[in-house]
């Protein structure tokens, strides 16, 4: 959870995480563009500690 947090953070994304979970819920503003880069922020983080895990 400490490398999704600070690679979300160095991407401009604030995380909020409670021990191994991530909270997704953007405010109710967020125009499109804003919705698609934060969840291309997610991707893009996903795929670096997804070298973490084994299928």
């Amino acid at each position: 959870m400490t490398e999704l947090v600070t690679e979300c953070k160095k991407r401009g994304l604030m995380p909020f995480t409670n021990f191994n979970r991530m909270h997704v819920v953007p405010p109710c503003v967020v125009t499109e563009s804003e919705a698609k880069a934060g969840l291309e922020i997610l991707d893009q983080v996903f795929t670096i500690i997804d070298a973490h895990y084994e299928n």
